[in-house]
């Protein structure tokens, strides 16, 4: 993980979104739980990235974006790593690809990805 800079191109934007002091995750229909994030748009900043995709993946209103960094997986694909806190929460609109929204005071054992990322950055990040 690359802390403090952004790469020259991403393709995508994950949100650790924290409610309170408990970790916000949604669950996809196809995998398991997981943060909200996904592609951006054409000419979409980072922040508003993390904002829609929180918005349509959890029903998350959220605060203030803080962008940390950024990691790439061995295919090469280039994620940005954002958190924010919930600020509000509607129900979710059925038009996305999440079935259900959850708040958990650690990890979940039944991740979409087995691959300890997630924990690596909740503790590099410092958060919860």
């Amino acid at each position: 993980m690359h802390l403090g800079v952004l790469p020259e191109s991403h393709d995508s934007v994950v949100c650790l979104t924290l409610r309170g002091d408990r970790l916000l995750m949604v669950r996809h229909r196809d995998r398991a739980w997981e943060f909200p994030g996904g592609h951006a748009e054409p000419g979409e900043a980072v922040r508003d990235t993390a904002a829609r995709e929180a918005r349509e993946e959890a029903g998350a209103a959220l605060g203030d974006v803080s962008v940390h960094g950024y990691y790439v997986l061995a295919s090469g694909h280039v994620t940005v790593v954002t958190s924010a806190r919930v600020v509000d929460l509607a129900p979710l609109s059925g038009d996305f690809e999440t079935v259900e929204v959850g708040e958990f005071d650690t990890l979940p054992e039944d991740l979409s990805w087995s691959d300890g990322l997630y924990a690596h950055l909740l503790t590099e990040l410092e958060l919860p």
